[in-house]
């Protein structure tokens, strides 16, 4: 097995990164030769690489999925409804914007009584419940009923159960309280200042939702829940980040702010929407980011987060157990037809009675969707970050380094951050606005440090979304 240790040109230096040990350094070229060559063996080193060496070759636990382990779901996702109180104009979900089957009461206590025996048994004394949508408090009393049943099934255990919810924020200011109180998390979308987010989010009867959301954002500003914004950005939208990024931290207290890229579906086509320039996005993610850092507030895009390291970039191949209106028990939240369309199985099973019923052929297909199967990843020093991205929506059965405009905006950011995480800050802005320096840094067939020594650089071409 390749050690993971990978480099990119930064102008006349090499950045060198080893994502499990967490070492970063930025060095010569001659430097990055000598390493790749010597491999892990000191003592055919310079002296003053060898602590360098020992640092990035130290030994680490590789974040492999399981594999034969028992099922211990990272968490338990509910979805009340596929049913939505708005209309956004780019939604991937395919289900009626306003009707939908809810989850029953009974299904959902029989989910959390089984979640919980499961938790049990594999002896943990805390677990999480995640609700998502279409717009989970589209059917309030379901999410009440659960939420106030298994608080009451773990007070006397002693278990604690944390609760997060994603959500668009459009209901009344009762409910909105009464979510702040009750939850953990609060995954709030919100697409920017009024003219991007009333054009990407109206309401059913095409008015704007802004000032609605906002209001909602303050209550859980001020409540106990963590508040976390997500914006999703769009080419429009793209230039307007920084000046989002200020009025957030004006306005609100959240503790993280996550920008994500528009994902194309046929009702972002239809509304004429498309996904910002990879550069584009790079640029205005960066700008936010140092904005929103003088306000406390972390920066974060899903496929460029260094504070962890994975092999999947969501909960897929984590057993995390999502149970549907109608009981089936799935690894993602995205509907079944979405995952057809891709030729994908995300089914486990099925929730009988306060029991999880799961095949263990589905288990362990869904276990082996991960960063280590995607021929795209295999030499890219984002793959324990981005770990591929989407199964659904990003197409990863290419060859290394034939990227898509995923990719690049992922390696953009991962590298700028990287630079900003040593201190250089006014290279990292260099580099990112030099046109043929991020290209070089870009196109390359390997950032393996085994090809250091070699000439990888694929020429300057435009990438094909997907």
């Amino acid at each position: 097995m390749q050690p993971e240790v990978f480099c990119v040109p930064i102008f006349d230096k090499i950045l060198l990164y080893a994502p499990l040990t967490g070492v970063v350094a930025l060095i010569n070229t001659r430097a990055a030769v000598a390493l790749a060559h010597a491999g892990n063996d000191p003592e055919a080193l310079p002296v003053n690489l060898i602590e360098l060496s020992q640092a990035i070759y130290a030994p680490t636990q590789d974040p492999s999925p399981r594999v034969d382990a028992p099922l211990d779901p990272i968490y338990l996702g509910i979805i009340p409804t596929r049913g939505c109180n708005i209309g956004c104009r780019y939604c991937d979900f395919a289900a009626s914007k306003n009707a939908s089957p809810d989850m029953s009461a009974a299904l959902g206590r029989q989910a959390v009584d089984a979640y919980l025996k499961l938790i049990t048994q594999a002896g943990h004394t805390e677990g999480q419940i995640h609700f998502f949508g279409g717009e989970p408090f589209y059917a309030p009393a379901l999410v009440r009923s659960v939420v106030e049943y298994a608080t009451a099934r773990t007070a006397a255990s002693g278990m604690k159960l944390r609760f997060e919810a994603t959500t668009n924020g459009v209901y009344g200011s009762k409910l909105c309280q009464w979510i702040g109180d009750h939850f953990d998390t609060v995954i709030l979308s919100l697409d920017g200042l009024p003219g991007d987010h009333d054009r990407h989010r109206p309401a059913l009867n095409g008015r704007g939702t802004f000032e609605t959301v906002a209001r909602s954002a303050r209550i859980f500003s001020q409540s106990r829940a963590e508040l976390i914004v997500r914006a999703c950005v769009t080419a429009e939208s793209v230039a307007s980040m920084p000046d989002f990024a200020h009025w957030i931290g004006v306005e609100l207290k959240p503790s993280t702010v996550c920008f994500e890229t528009l994902s194309l579906s046929p009702l972002a086509i239809e509304a004429g929407f498309t996904p910002p320039d990879p550069h584009d996005f790079a640029r205005c993610f960066d700008r936010s980011d140092q904005i929103l850092r003088g306000y406390g507030i972390q920066t974060v895009t899903s496929s460029a987060d260094l504070s962890e390291t994975r092999t999947s970039f969501c909960p897929v191949s984590k057993d995390a157990l999502i149970v549907s209106p109608d009981g089936a028990v799935d690894a993602c939240y995205l509907l079944e037809e979405d995952w057809q369309e891709r030729g994908l199985d995300m089914r486990l099973g099925w929730l009988k009675g306060s029991d999880f019923e799961i095949e263990a052929q589905a288990l362990r297909r869904v276990r082996g969707m991960n960063a280590h199967n995607r021929p795209l990843c295999a030499d890219c020093l984002c793959r324990f970050h981005c770990a591929g991205g989407c199964y659904v929506h990003h197409d990863t059965h290419r060859p290394a380094g034939q990227f898509d405009d995923w990719c690049v905006q992922t390696r953009l950011i991962t590298v700028t951050q990287l630079l900003r995480r040593m201190g250089q800050d006014a290279l990292a802005e260099a580099w990112l606005a030099d046109l043929s320096a991020w290209q070089t840094a870009v196109w390359r067939s390997s950032d393996r440090l085994s090809a250091a020594s070699q000439s990888c650089v694929i020429p300057a071409q435009r990438s094909i979304q997907t």
